[in-house]
């Protein structure tokens, strides 16, 4: 009978500690994730879309030829992948605002065409996250800071 409650409650302890890092993940990423949304440059646009560019050509991606009236935005050809039997594209789409001199909001939004010809576009907040670390490497560091804290309350809160 001690075996059996020795085991249930090393049970116990090793399941409510993969819920508390299974907390402290989920906080820590929706952190990173308001935090980029959210996130202003303090840089104009035009200097943050030559990073831009360079993440999506390392990415396989090419850039379509910018419109002068397009203005704040990079838009990608549709990139064609194979899985196993299935073929699939995805295109990107970035736009930027200015709203004040001097500072830039981007946005990076993905559409994913299945092989049925479904289509499907939200926004890659994990793509922003990879631009704001190569473009502001002080405001990444500074948001994986207070994210790692976020997740660490979380961690610690009864589940």
């Amino acid at each position: 009978m001690k075996k059996l409650l020795s085991l249930s409650l090393a049970v116990i302890a090793l399941s409510s500690t993969g819920c508390a890092g299974m907390r402290a993940a989920a906080a820590r990423s929706k952190f990173i994730q308001n935090a980029v949304m959210a996130h202003t440059y303090q840089r104009p646009c035009n200097d943050i879309w030559g990073a831009a560019r360079t993440m999506l050509f390392a990415r396989d991606f090419q850039v379509k030829s910018a419109d002068a009236a397009a203005g704040l935005t990079l838009e990608t050809e549709w990139k064609i992948t194979q899985s196993g039997n299935s073929m699939n594209s995805s295109r990107y789409l970035f736009q930027g605002s200015a709203p004040a001199a001097g500072s830039c909001q981007v946005s990076a939004t993905r559409a994913a065409k299945s092989q049925q010809g479904n289509t499907s576009m939200a926004r890659d907040w994990q793509m922003e996250w990879d631009l704001l670390k190569q473009v502001d490497m002080e405001a990444a560091q500074r948001i994986e800071a207070d994210a790692t804290a976020a997740g660490e309350v979380a961690r610690n809160q009864q589940g």
